[in-house]
């Protein structure tokens, strides 16, 4: 397995786990009634309903005066904290049962409060308006990590409500909150737009996994970044193209951009060097590191580079190459002293090809540029 799919792997594990069991499926599904037992009325704990004005005395007597078996209710195991069915115990009571059918519960007493509310939410007594406030406010501080569509499912609350208590009581939670799925998202995505926008401008022809998978986003962020990055291309093709020299005539031999400025001699490029579209020239008062790096960065967003092989290749190649003193510094420290000879000589071969390159540049930017020749199309 290469680090790329180990990276992916772990990032797929963390953001999309398995999908979770529906914690009520165990207490309302078609097997529920598979770990039923008799529990004693007497050893039930009462007190922890998330009724706030207590049990219905109407609804008790409905249900004690009923002929059918009550359904099992549900026990925390250890606490004996009775989760779902206080009614029920109530009007065994009335009948004088001295025990009732009962589901156990594991679990801490945050997931009993959360299971109990679910379940009187959907059946039975429902909870009224105040009592659903009420709980969506107690999940609020004891799971503040859940989303506002996760609690309001939990409470029987619209997403606005939760996000209403949430503003109120000022516990904003943190970057990420975990859904309805239990799929941790990111609360706001503008710092990892950020990063995937920085990563396709360096290495355009990245994966929308492998973006994604580094700035912390879906694939579908990734892909609406670049299709933001492509529109804004676009909006500058169209100039170019008016720019272009009609079929026959004489190309202008160089052009300057209307902002740009020249850079006084000792800064910045030789003379004549004119930056791509769209590029301003940095003050000349900055210094060489800083001018490289806007230059670099300009280039970076050119179509006419982003979207050709040898283009991106150019890039990287100069992204490898703009190397910062302190940088600098961390790699000639970090080399061991076998290899200190072998290094030198390599990056003054470097040098010596840079160099090359930059005679060649110069001499391609002072040529006439080249008139290509129509295509035409000969009958065999």
């Amino acid at each position: 397995m290469t680090n790329s799919e180990a990276v992916l792997r772990r990032r797929d594990a963390r953001v999309h786990p398995p999908e979770r069991e529906d914690p009520e499926a165990r207490y309302t599904g078609p097997g529920a009634g598979a770990d039923v037992e008799w529990v004693p009325v007497a050893e039930l704990d009462l007190s922890h309903s998330p009724r706030s004005a207590g049990e219905n005395g109407e609804h008790i007597r409905v249900l004690a005066e009923s002929q059918a078996d009550l359904p099992p209710i549900i026990v925390q195991r250890g606490t004996n904290r009775v989760v779902d069915g206080v009614h029920r115990v109530r009007a065994a009571r009335l009948r004088g049962e001295p025990a009732v059918r009962a589901r156990w519960f594991d679990g801490d007493d945050a997931s009993a409060f959360v299971l109990a509310v679910r379940l009187n939410v959907r059946h039975g007594l429902p909870l009224s308006l105040a009592d659903r406030k009420a709980a969506g406010t107690r999940i609020l501080c004891e799971q503040e990590d859940w989303s506002n569509r996760a609690i309001a499912s939990a409470v029987g609350l619209s997403p606005k409500t939760i996000a209403a208590l949430r503003e109120a009581l000022g516990r904003p939670g943190g970057r990420a909150r975990i859904g309805r799925d239990g799929r941790v998202r990111p609360v706001s995505t503008a710092a990892g737009r950020e990063r995937a926008k920085e990563m396709l401008l360096r290495e355009p022809a990245s994966s929308l996994r492998a973006v994604s998978a580094v700035a912390g986003v879906s694939t579908g962020t990734v892909r609406d970044v670049r299709d933001q990055l492509a529109r804004e291309s676009r909006a500058v093709i169209p100039a170019q193209r008016r720019a272009a020299p009609a079929p026959g005539a004489e190309p202008p031999r160089e052009r300057s951009a209307p902002s740009a400025q020249a850079a006084p001699p000792g800064h910045g490029s030789p003379p004549g060097h004119h930056a791509p579209p769209g590029h301003h020239a940095p003050p000349g008062q900055q210094g060489g590191l800083d001018r490289s790096t806007a230059l670099l960065r300009s280039l970076r967003t050119d179509p006419s580079l982003r979207f050709n092989q040898s283009g991106r290749l150019l890039l990287s190649i100069l992204a490898v190459a703009a190397i910062d003193p302190q940088a600098q510094d961390g790699l000639v420290l970090d080399l061991p002293d076998h290899c200190l000879d072998f290094v030198a000589e390599l990056a003054q071969a470097s040098v010596q090809a840079w160099q090359g390159l930059a005679v060649r540049v110069s001499q391609r930017r002072s040529a006439p540029p080249a008139r290509k020749q129509p295509t035409v199309n000969r009958k065999p």
